[in-house]
């Protein structure tokens, strides 16, 4: 049995299952089975734990191979305080010298890609512009996931600086060689290797359907459980061909001047302490 040595810890809708696909290319890290297991991760916001989630230690242990020196997992869950609470905190006693990757999005364009996920799967049924009216609220699950800093904060008052890698999903899209020779470099791994694997862009939004009422639970309770040893290059391809069939394709929303305008004076404080930590532009970024 094993445990992780690393954690790519979000954000959601910013490449973590393509970072999560490109680091298992390597001859020398092994992924998990499960690529988001949320183990560490509390309930949300009160609610019971995902179905998902694989919450037995032994059987968390038993989705990594203990014949790779260097493991990972990929949840985007534990940066998603407040709305769950104490995930450095558990990593930190479970494994106390994980090294972390955390991928970041521009904060608008992460939050309507969130959105445009939630309408997707079903769990959001309103308008855009109700959606992002209750952003304030500590709890909302578009804010919380992107505001960076605040993230970043509570995991560096458990980990060393140097043992956390930030990347901007921009980087890993516009040169995705340079990312993950740095990548493989922190992970203490040959930075030299390559694969013609890179190549490959996974969950493009274009490709998101919208899931018809009650399918997405069906998926989540009935189906992903019992299909989380398939490999996933397998599991993609029969999801997608199942979506293309039956799903009706997904309407990509857009925001007016004036919500563009509101998120980015929503987020500009927070992006202000994520580049204070990270010392990183994030120069393309529209806040």
């Amino acid at each position: 049995m094993a445990l992780p040595t690393f954690f790519i810890i979000g954000a959601a809708k910013a490449g973590t299952t393509s970072l999560h696909f490109y680091l298992d290319q390597h001859p020398e890290i092994g992924m998990s089975a499960v690529k988001e297991p949320h183990f560490f991760a509390g309930p949300e916001n009160g609610l019971p734990f995902p179905p998902e989630r694989i919450g037995d230690l032994a059987a968390y242990e038993a989705i990594f191979d203990p014949r790779y020196r260097v493991r990972g997992e990929a949840s985007p869950s534990y940066t998603n305080a407040p709305r769950r609470e104490g995930v450095p905190e558990r990593i930190k006693e479970l494994v106390p010298a994980a090294k972390l990757i955390y991928l970041v999005r521009d904060p608008v364009e992460r939050t309507l890609s969130h959105y445009q996920h939630s309408v997707a799967s079903g769990k959001e049924q309103r308008p855009l512009d109700e959606a992002l009216a209750d952003l304030d609220d500590p709890h909302s699950y578009l804010a919380c996931h992107s505001l960076y800093g605040r993230q970043l904060e509570l995991y560096l008052r458990r980990f060393p600086a140097e043992e956390t890698m930030v990347v901007d999903q921009a980087e890993l899209l516009g040169d995705r060689g340079a990312v993950l020779r740095r990548a493989f470099g922190f992970l203490d791994v040959d930075p030299d290797f390559t694969s013609e694997q890179f190549e490959a862009e996974l969950w493009r939004t274009s490709d998101r359907r919208v899931s018809p009422p009650g399918q997405h639970g069906l998926i989540s309770r009935c189906i992903a459980p019992r299909t989380r040893w398939v490999p996933p290059a397998a599991r993609r391809s029969l999801r997608r061909a199942y979506e293309r069939a039956f799903w009706r394709p997904l309407e990509k929303p857009s925001l007016s001047d004036e919500q563009r305008a509101r998120l980015q004076e929503f987020y500009a404080p927070d992006v202000e302490r994520l580049r204070a930590l990270t010392g990183q532009a994030f120069a393309g970024w529209s806040v």
